[in-house]
């Protein structure tokens, strides 16, 4: 008698176990031992599911993505980022998840999970720019390190002060020689912050002999004669030997400068915005988008691993862990972390106006013309007006393929 109630018990307990929800989550931003802690407390809350974690690499993750669904074996669970998500909802691959928009009141980030007008995907993790200003320098050129350039007069008046104390001294560190940086540092955010876009609404016409695009052009210009111009690495350095003044780059940088440049005496602020009476501190928003393949079988399972992930309890521990990212979840805000973080709650209260790029689903060939078109006027000097004109054909031409 005893040994067929085992028996029984044995075969209920393997019926549980085998009848388990199995979730394949791919994602970039937790390491290993991040993404143990926070699957292993979704599991213990959550104990028929089981969720089968791969991480990927920024490296070859886009075409990974793009072969498995090519191939019929998406995740159910796949985060993107925000520039990505325009072309996988163009072709038709990842879900709508507006209907989820109005549960998450406290998310902000949403306009990076959008295109056509849908939301196909939840923001989850989100990345931004601010400015870095060397204190020292601050005090030696005269400009007062307690306020930092708030508009763009401003930033070229402490740029000019500061590129004049020495020939190895620059007052502002600028991004070229990369696909995205000449853009997304700080030219496009200019752009954005001057209450303008290089794309029109419909993302059908090309703006960029706008007059917001001019303007935040000539300003471009005037900041690259004062500028140490290179890749964002040697940004990073110069700026860690107290070469640079003022340099706008990722939260990232902070743990790099505090471990390889211990001395340097600095601060970070918001992005200067035009003038004290237009515009906004805009900055780039990146973000970690969590998306479900229309191709997954477990799509409800899959929204309540969504909504585990975006708590702000849960969303802080990546963050401790990868303090260059930040919750998208307003309420963790409260977190104490913060209080002992200073520079850091910086770049999280800056993406409350960081900015998305146009959800077009080309962006990828776009930015390219961008990003040539700003280091011909910054590198090369050349006349702003036909520089713009001439890549606002091009990108026009990109826009008028992607209709036919």
């Amino acid at each position: 008698m005893k040994k067929g109630f085992f028996i029984a018990l044995i075969l209920l307990m393997s019926v549980f176990v085998f009848s388990k929800t199995k979730l394949v989550f791919w994602e970039f931003m937790m390491k290993d031992d991040t993404a143990k802690v926070v699957i292993d407390e979704f599991e213990r809350e959550n104990p028929d599911i089981e969720v089968d974690y791969v991480q990927l690499s920024w490296a070859t993750g886009f075409d990974k993505i793009v072969t498995a669904f090519a191939a019929n074996s998406a995740p159910d669970i796949l985060e993107l980022g925000n520039t990505w998500v325009a072309n996988f909802a163009n072709e038709g691959v990842i879900d709508d998840l507006s209907f989820l928009k109005d549960d998450f009141s406290n998310i902000i980030g949403w306009k990076s999970a959008e295109f056509d007008g849908k939301y196909y995907g939840v923001p989850w993790l989100l990345g931004t720019r601010a400015m870095y200003y060397n204190v020292d320098l601050f005090i030696k050129a005269g400009l007062d390190p307690e306020n930092p350039p708030q508009t763009w007069d401003e930033l070229l008046n402490a740029v000019k002060k500061i590129d004049a104390l020495g020939e190895d001294i620059y007052g502002f560190g600028m991004g070229v020689g990369e696909p995205q940086t000449p853009w997304q540092e700080w030219f496009l955010p200019a752009v954005w912050g001057n209450e303008g876009n290089i794309l029109s609404e419909d993302l059908n016409t090309s703006l960029m002999t706008s007059q917001s695009v001019k303007e935040a052009a000539y300003m471009y210009q005037e900041l690259s004669k004062h500028s140490l111009k290179s890749k964002s690495a040697d940004l990073m350095m110069a700026f860690g030997e107290g070469k640079i003044g003022l340099w706008i780059a990722a939260g990232g940088n902070i743990n790099k400068l505090n471990s390889t440049y211990p001395d340097t005496n600095y601060f970070v602020t918001f992005l200067p915005k035009p003038s004290q009476n237009k515009g906004f501190h805009a900055s780039f928003a990146g973000g970690e988008i969590l998306t479900i393949p229309s191709s997954s079988k477990n799509k409800e399972a899959a929204k309540k691993f969504i909504e585990f992930l975006v708590r702000p309890e849960i969303t802080m521990k990546i963050t401790k862990r990868v303090p260059t990212i930040f919750p998208s979840n307003v309420l963790a805000e409260n977190d104490p972390w913060f209080d002992d973080h200073i520079l850091e709650s910086i770049f999280f209260e800056q993406n409350a106006t960081a900015v998305p790029v146009p959800p077009h689903p080309k962006w990828v060939d776009i930015q390219f013309e961008l990003s040539e078109a700003i280091e011909e006027i910054v590198m090369e000097y050349s006349d702003v007006d036909k520089t713009l004109e001439k890549y606002n054909k091009r990108i026009q031409t990109i826009l008028d393929k992607n209709k036919q």
